[in-house]
């Protein structure tokens, strides 16, 4: 099962929804705070709902008052953001893979905290996605991974932790060679894969990767 959480970002960061939908059919949708109004907007059914709704104004809050879904309500004071409860719910879901949206746009704040937010799926081994219209950002643990070039232009690595090391890049315009690359460089900024897919490899730290296009 692959789970795809709506949170409350600006709209016109959003991908349109009824893409997402075709290319997951079978999808769980998550609302987060005022993303459910998003997704119920799209014709969308929501699986399961959570936030503490402080964004909706009386009309929105209309719309979710008899949901005929699961909502989880919380004070707008709490020890954690609407996303991390959403997230840590979905993962304890153990689903394929988890795609979130409105996750960028407007507050930095937020944008860090989301992309910090994916090293909830390391311990689980569940890929997290944070995607929009121009960017999909994921967290590699040690490993080798097969990069498909899709519809993106431009393939990024920054390092989470201080370093990573023995970091490989196969088939992309500026390969490496068991390399260490660590935080404060743009070292891996803006590859290209050559043909097709490009091959990733490191041996230790925790490595964010950046597909994005113009």
């Amino acid at each position: 099962m692959i789970y795809i959480i709506m949170g409350g970002g600006p709209n016109n960061h959003v991908p349109p929804l009824s893409h997402i939908q075709e290319k997951y059919p079978n999808a769980r949708w998550v609302g987060v705070d005022r993303g459910v109004i998003d997704i119920l907007d799209n014709h969308i059914s929501p699986y399961v709902a959570f936030g503490d709704f402080d964004s909706l104004n009386a009309q929105e809050r209309e719309k979710i008052a008899m949901p005929p879904f699961e909502i989880y309500t919380y004070p707008e004071e709490k020890d954690a953001t609407d996303m991390e409860i959403a997230l840590t719910w979905a993962i304890e879901q153990q689903p394929e893979k988890i795609i979130v949206l409105g996750a960028t746009g407007a507050r930095l704040d937020h944008l860090f905290m989301n992309a910090y937010l994916l090293l909830k799926g390391i311990k689980d081994n569940i890929p997290i996605y944070i995607e929009d219209k121009w960017n999909s950002v994921t967290l590699l643990s040690p490993g080798t991974y097969n990069i498909n070039k899709g519809q993106w232009t431009y393939v990024s690595l920054m390092p989470m932790t201080f370093e990573v090391l023995g970091l490989t890049l196969k088939g992309f315009r500026y390969p490496l060679k068991n390399t260490t690359l660590v935080q404060g460089s743009s070292l891996c900024i803006s590859n290209e894969i050559l043909y097709g897919h490009g091959e990733v490899s490191f041996s230790q730290g925790y490595l964010f990767l950046f597909r994005s296009k113009d």
